[in-house]
Protein backbone atom coordinates (compact mmCIF):
# COMPACT_ATOMS: atom_id res chain seq x y z
CA UNK A 1 0.00 0.00 0.00
CA UNK A 2 2.36 2.42 0.97
CA UNK A 3 6.56 2.19 0.38
CA UNK A 4 8.32 5.33 1.88
CA UNK A 5 12.26 5.64 0.96
CA UNK A 6 15.15 7.57 2.23
CA UNK A 7 12.23 10.08 2.87
CA UNK A 8 13.20 13.45 3.70
CA UNK A 9 11.72 16.60 4.40
CA UNK A 10 12.86 20.20 5.85
CA UNK A 11 10.29 23.39 6.23
CA UNK A 12 11.20 26.56 4.60
CA UNK A 13 13.18 28.80 6.66
CA UNK A 14 14.30 25.79 8.65
CA UNK A 15 17.81 24.59 9.23
CA UNK A 16 16.82 21.28 10.77
CA UNK A 17 14.90 18.37 9.04
CA UNK A 18 11.07 17.65 10.23
CA UNK A 19 11.86 14.00 8.87
CA UNK A 20 14.91 12.53 7.50
CA UNK A 21 15.88 9.41 5.77
CA UNK A 22 12.67 7.87 6.61
CA UNK A 23 12.08 4.38 5.39
CA UNK A 24 9.39 1.73 6.05
CA UNK A 25 6.50 -0.08 4.27
CA UNK A 26 2.86 -0.37 5.01
CA UNK A 27 1.07 -3.43 3.82
CA UNK A 28 -2.23 -3.45 2.40
CA UNK A 29 -4.74 -4.13 5.41
CA UNK A 30 -3.02 -3.04 7.73
CA UNK A 31 -2.77 -0.69 11.05
CA UNK A 32 -0.04 1.01 11.75
CA UNK A 33 0.25 3.24 14.89
CA UNK A 34 2.18 6.55 14.68
CA UNK A 35 3.64 8.04 17.29
CA UNK A 36 6.06 10.63 18.70
CA UNK A 37 6.75 13.90 20.59
CA UNK A 38 5.64 17.19 19.45
CA UNK A 39 7.50 18.46 16.61
CA UNK A 40 8.86 14.61 15.20
CA UNK A 41 6.78 15.24 11.89
CA UNK A 42 4.16 13.04 12.48
CA UNK A 43 1.56 15.25 10.41
CA UNK A 44 4.31 16.27 8.22
CA UNK A 45 4.34 13.23 7.42
CA UNK A 46 0.62 12.37 6.79
CA UNK A 47 0.47 15.12 4.27
CA UNK A 48 3.68 13.74 2.63
CA UNK A 49 1.70 10.01 2.28
CA UNK A 50 -1.79 12.22 1.20
CA UNK A 51 0.10 14.11 -1.31
CA UNK A 52 -0.92 17.47 -0.30
CA UNK A 53 2.96 18.36 -0.05
CA UNK A 54 6.24 16.83 -2.03
CA UNK A 55 9.17 15.47 -0.34
CA UNK A 56 12.61 17.31 -0.25
CA UNK A 57 14.27 13.90 -1.11
CA UNK A 58 13.28 10.34 -1.49
CA UNK A 59 10.23 8.17 -2.55
CA UNK A 60 6.93 8.06 -1.36
CA UNK A 61 4.70 5.39 -3.14
CA UNK A 62 1.22 4.51 -2.32
CA UNK A 63 -1.03 1.90 -4.62
CA UNK A 64 2.33 1.29 -6.47
CA UNK A 65 1.82 5.03 -8.02
CA UNK A 66 4.87 7.41 -7.32
CA UNK A 67 3.14 10.66 -6.16
CA UNK A 68 6.44 12.72 -6.95
CA UNK A 69 5.44 12.02 -10.56
CA UNK A 70 2.07 13.20 -10.16
CA UNK A 71 0.81 17.04 -11.85
CA UNK A 72 -0.70 18.45 -8.51
CA UNK A 73 -3.62 17.92 -10.08
CA UNK A 74 -3.14 14.74 -10.20
CA UNK A 75 -2.43 13.97 -6.69
CA UNK A 76 -5.67 15.98 -5.70
CA UNK A 77 -7.46 13.73 -7.81
CA UNK A 78 -5.55 10.21 -6.74
CA UNK A 79 -6.16 11.50 -3.07
CA UNK A 80 -9.54 12.28 -3.60
CA UNK A 81 -10.40 8.36 -5.40
CA UNK A 82 -7.87 6.72 -2.67
CA UNK A 83 -7.07 8.56 0.62
CA UNK A 84 -9.69 10.04 3.11
CA UNK A 85 -8.28 12.41 5.67
CA UNK A 86 -9.27 12.70 9.41
CA UNK A 87 -7.62 16.47 9.51
CA UNK A 88 -6.16 17.08 13.23
CA UNK A 89 -8.21 20.68 13.16
CA UNK A 90 -10.77 18.95 11.07
CA UNK A 91 -11.05 21.64 7.87
CA UNK A 92 -14.74 21.50 8.15
CA UNK A 93 -16.34 23.93 5.59
CA UNK A 94 -18.09 26.56 8.13
CA UNK A 95 -20.80 27.25 5.41
CA UNK A 96 -22.10 23.43 4.83
CA UNK A 97 -24.22 21.76 6.94
CA UNK A 98 -22.91 18.22 8.44
CA UNK A 99 -24.52 16.38 6.18
CA UNK A 100 -22.72 18.14 2.94
CA UNK A 101 -19.87 18.41 4.67
CA UNK A 102 -19.95 14.32 4.83
CA UNK A 103 -20.62 14.24 0.64
CA UNK A 104 -17.81 16.25 0.07
CA UNK A 105 -15.85 13.45 -1.22
CA UNK A 106 -18.52 11.87 -2.87
CA UNK A 107 -18.90 15.42 -4.70
CA UNK A 108 -14.85 15.21 -5.71
CA UNK A 109 -14.93 11.46 -6.44
CA UNK A 110 -17.18 9.41 -8.70
CA UNK A 111 -15.34 6.11 -7.41
CA UNK A 112 -16.15 7.30 -3.63
CA UNK A 113 -19.43 7.99 -4.76
CA UNK A 114 -19.92 4.55 -6.63
CA UNK A 115 -18.52 2.67 -3.35
CA UNK A 116 -21.30 3.74 -1.37
CA UNK A 117 -23.71 1.53 -3.11
CA UNK A 118 -25.72 4.44 -5.22
CA UNK A 119 -27.02 6.36 -2.56
CA UNK A 120 -23.91 8.49 -0.67
CA UNK A 121 -26.32 10.26 1.09
CA UNK A 122 -27.82 7.18 2.94
CA UNK A 123 -24.22 6.17 3.60
CA UNK A 124 -23.54 9.45 4.96
CA UNK A 125 -26.28 9.16 7.51
CA UNK A 126 -25.74 5.91 8.38
CA UNK A 127 -21.98 7.04 9.46
CA UNK A 128 -22.87 10.03 11.12
CA UNK A 129 -25.64 7.29 13.18
CA UNK A 130 -22.86 5.10 13.96
CA UNK A 131 -21.12 8.25 15.52
CA UNK A 132 -23.29 8.83 17.86
CA UNK A 133 -24.80 12.24 16.01
CA UNK A 134 -28.10 13.59 16.47
CA UNK A 135 -29.86 12.92 13.18
CA UNK A 136 -31.60 16.23 13.55
CA UNK A 137 -28.02 18.20 13.39
CA UNK A 138 -27.57 16.72 9.68
CA UNK A 139 -28.67 19.91 8.08
CA UNK A 140 -27.34 22.32 10.98
CA UNK A 141 -24.05 24.30 9.75
CA UNK A 142 -20.34 22.93 11.18
CA UNK A 143 -20.06 25.84 12.88
CA UNK A 144 -22.57 25.37 15.62
CA UNK A 145 -21.13 21.95 16.65
CA UNK A 146 -18.90 21.68 19.66
CA UNK A 147 -15.20 20.48 18.79
CA UNK A 148 -16.28 16.83 19.38
CA UNK A 149 -19.14 16.72 16.79
CA UNK A 150 -17.00 18.36 14.50
CA UNK A 151 -14.51 15.81 15.01
CA UNK A 152 -17.02 13.20 14.19
CA UNK A 153 -18.62 14.99 11.37
CA UNK A 154 -14.40 14.86 9.86
CA UNK A 155 -14.37 11.03 10.50
CA UNK A 156 -17.56 10.66 8.60
CA UNK A 157 -16.51 12.49 5.80
CA UNK A 158 -12.90 10.54 5.72
CA UNK A 159 -14.96 7.35 5.81
CA UNK A 160 -17.20 7.78 3.49
CA UNK A 161 -17.27 5.84 -0.13
CA UNK A 162 -14.49 3.56 1.67
CA UNK A 163 -11.22 4.47 0.67
CA UNK A 164 -8.01 2.46 0.72
CA UNK A 165 -6.41 4.90 2.44
CA UNK A 166 -7.29 6.06 5.76
CA UNK A 167 -5.06 8.91 6.93
CA UNK A 168 -6.19 9.98 11.13
CA UNK A 169 -4.17 12.84 12.76
CA UNK A 170 -5.21 12.51 16.35
CA UNK A 171 -8.85 12.04 15.34
CA UNK A 172 -9.69 11.08 19.27
CA UNK A 173 -8.75 13.92 20.71
CA UNK A 174 -11.37 15.92 21.37
CA UNK A 175 -13.35 12.52 22.44
CA UNK A 176 -14.78 11.65 25.45
CA UNK A 177 -13.65 8.37 27.01
CA UNK A 178 -16.98 6.79 25.81
CA UNK A 179 -17.06 8.44 22.54
CA UNK A 180 -13.21 7.50 21.57
CA UNK A 181 -14.25 3.82 22.08
CA UNK A 182 -17.36 4.17 19.68
CA UNK A 183 -15.07 5.76 17.24
CA UNK A 184 -12.61 3.91 17.64
CA UNK A 185 -14.89 0.49 16.82
CA UNK A 186 -16.40 1.96 13.99
CA UNK A 187 -12.84 3.19 12.30
CA UNK A 188 -11.64 0.11 12.96
CA UNK A 189 -15.21 -1.96 11.01
CA UNK A 190 -15.18 0.47 8.41
CA UNK A 191 -11.55 -0.22 7.39
CA UNK A 192 -11.64 -4.23 7.59
CA UNK A 193 -15.28 -4.30 5.82
CA UNK A 194 -13.20 -2.84 3.13
CA UNK A 195 -10.05 -4.16 3.53
CA UNK A 196 -8.50 -1.05 3.90
CA UNK A 197 -5.09 0.38 5.36
CA UNK A 198 -5.23 2.78 8.04
CA UNK A 199 -2.40 5.04 9.39
CA UNK A 200 -3.48 6.51 12.66
CA UNK A 201 -1.63 9.36 14.68
CA UNK A 202 -2.03 9.93 18.27
CA UNK A 203 -0.17 11.05 21.27
CA UNK A 204 -2.22 8.37 23.36
CA UNK A 205 -0.09 5.20 23.61
CA UNK A 206 -3.44 3.60 25.75
CA UNK A 207 -4.73 2.56 22.17
CA UNK A 208 -1.50 1.62 20.53
CA UNK A 209 -2.29 -1.97 21.59
CA UNK A 210 -5.25 -2.02 18.57
CA UNK A 211 -2.85 -1.87 15.77
CA UNK A 212 -1.16 -4.28 13.93
CA UNK A 213 2.11 -2.57 14.26
CA UNK A 214 4.06 1.07 16.10
CA UNK A 215 6.31 3.27 14.59
CA UNK A 216 7.96 6.02 16.93
CA UNK A 217 9.12 8.98 15.04
CA UNK A 218 11.65 10.99 17.10
CA UNK A 219 12.73 14.50 16.85
CA UNK A 220 15.23 15.99 15.08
Amino acid sequence: MIRIRDLCFTWPGSQTPCLSQLAFDVSRGERLFLHGESGAGKSTLLNLIGGVMLPERGEIDVLGQSLSQLSARARDRFRGDHAGFIFQQFNLIPYLSVLDNVLLPCRFSTERARRTGGSPTAEARRLLAALDMDPQLAHHPATSLSVGQQQRVSAARALIGRPELILADEPTSALDPQRQAVFIELLMSEVAASGGTLVFVSHDQRLAHLFDRCIELLAP
